[in-house]
């Protein structure tokens, strides 16, 4: 039987699981950003540290560029789909035949 503090969902133990999935996914990919109503193609970079995930999106219909966060302990990441619980951002990666 394992001890209950080895199951703990800690920010390091949840950054230890994705950090590198993350960046592998979305790191500098074209990707599908919404939010509410509001929906764009960007190319997203990502920095992570032991607070959370900062993901700046280079906007490709405006020469802009900005930056949604997430929290280790709030975010969800499925596929080829990463979002913040409770902040209501997500991005998605696509391909470049989408």
């Amino acid at each position: 039987m394992s001890d209950a503090s080895e199951n703990k969902r800690t920010p390091e133990t949840i950054r230890a699981h994705l950090e590198e999935y993350l960046m592998k996914t979305f790191h500098e990919q074209r990707v599908l950003f919404e939010e509410g109503r509001i929906r764009f193609h960007a190319t997203a970079r990502l920095d992570c540290d032991e607070w959370g995930v900062r993901v700046h999106l280079d906007l490709e219909v405006e020469d802009e560029t900005f930056t949604v966060t997430g929290a280790w302990e709030v975010l969800v990441a499925r596929g080829p789909r990463l979002g913040a619980a409770y902040v209501g951002w997500s991005i998605a990666a696509i391909s470049d035949e989408d």
